[in-house]
């Protein structure tokens, strides 16, 4: 009984077909229905006036009059109903503009297919940008986590490091100035040792934070300079090869591409235990490339969670090479090891020139 009693009917369902129709059909249909509907009334009236020559006449205008007024009221109908979907369309659009991305165009009973796969076109935009601006919110909360991480460091090492290295040195030069002791040749060298160390941290940390080779030397400099770095920090060899020329490229593009390989080796080197790496850079006239491949453990791409802020090296790598138009692969699996391709496209030659000595837009 209740499947009966729930159970659409033949005539609901050809309302509903007929509802859902377009917008040329439902006016076809409404307008044809006019005509047929007057032609019959009409035919019939006049086979019972054909007599009445006034009365004919009458007729004939009223009849005009009313298929008239009959006409625009049901093709005002039609529209007004087929058109209500833009109406709403209209209100979205103005609530998306005032900033409420959650709000979603609703679907009409009675509508225009186009209209109504246009209204469903943008809800899934909504649903899209709803999703992205999430994901920035959570991805921008982990870089400013990050930020204060990498300031945390800093200070960290300054204090712990260089300061208690200065500070002992300004404690035992105020003790020696103190009681008038002179410096013999063996406490000269320990100052001075504790000094050069104390210099050498201050120069790794400001080399972390900007290498001072990558405005001097160029992006192949810095990379083999950072290559050699690696190696003897961590004990990983490293081999650089170089593919093409030496020539400076634009100023942001070399950035980009240092800092994407610097994620990469500092990956080889905490994550993936391999026993060496291998880095290679190329450019010609159209693009520059590099490649940083390593036989170490290897990781599934697709399985890397962003929200723990694991996979925020990873996103930093996609973001610079999008910046410039590029394109990143990551290619890896467990036990096989890993490879990052990226490769940058460069302006064209007569504005390369002008390009180099501007400022970076990516750090």
């Amino acid at each position: 009984m209740q499947h009966l009693a729930t159970a659409p009917s033949k005539e609901d369902g050809l309302l509903r077909r007929l509802a859902n129709i377009s917008i040329f059909y439902k006016i076809l249909i409404a307008n044809s229905a006019i005509v047929v509907i007057g032609a019959v009334a009409g035919t019939t009236l006049t086979l019972q006036l054909s007599d009445n020559v006034d009365s004919m006449l009458e007729f004939v205008l009223v009849f005009a009059l009313i298929g008239t007024l009959v006409s625009v009221v049901v093709n005002w109908l039609v529209l007004r109903a087929t058109f209500q979907p833009l109406d709403e369309l209209e209100r979205t659009v103005d609530q998306v503009r005032q900033g409420n991305f959650s709000v979603r165009a609703s679907k009409p009973d009675f509508g225009d297919p186009n209209i109504d796969a246009l209204s469903q076109t943008m809800n899934g935009m909504l649903d899209t940008v709803e999703r992205y601006r999430a994901q920035l919110h959570s991805l921008s909360m982990q870089v400013v986590n990050a930020q204060e991480e990498e300031r945390k460091r800093i200070a960290r090492e300054l204090h712990d490091d260089t300061a208690q290295v200065l500070t002992a040195q300004l404690l035992r030069l105020k003790t020696m100035e103190a009681v008038g002791q002179k410096l013999d040749p063996q406490d000269l060298g320990q100052l001075i040792e504790m000094t050069a160390e104390a210099l050498e941290d201050v120069r790794h940390m400001a080399h972390e934070l900007r290498p001072p080779s990558i405005d001097d030397l160029g992006l192949h400099a810095s990379v083999e300079s950072l290559a050699a770095q690696f190696r003897d920090r961590f004990s990983i060899p490293i081999e650089y090869r170089l593919q093409g020329s030496k020539r400076r490229l634009p100023s942001g593009v070399e950035i980009a591409m240092y800092r994407i390989i610097q994620e990469a080796l500092t990956n080889v080197a905490k994550h993936s235990n391999a026993a060496s790496a291998i880095v290679t850079i190329g450019n010609d006239d159209q693009s520059v490339w590099a490649i940083v491949e390593d036989r170490g453990d290897g990781f599934e791409p697709g399985s890397i969670d962003r929200s723990d802020g694991s996979g925020l090296g990873l996103f930093g790598m996609q973001e610079r090479t999008a910046l410039f138009n590029g394109k990143l692969k990551i290619d890896s699996s467990p036990g096989r090891g890993t490879r990052v391709d990226v490769r940058i496209p460069l302006p064209e030659p007569s504005t390369m020139n002008s390009s180099i000595s501007t400022p970076e837009v990516a750090q």
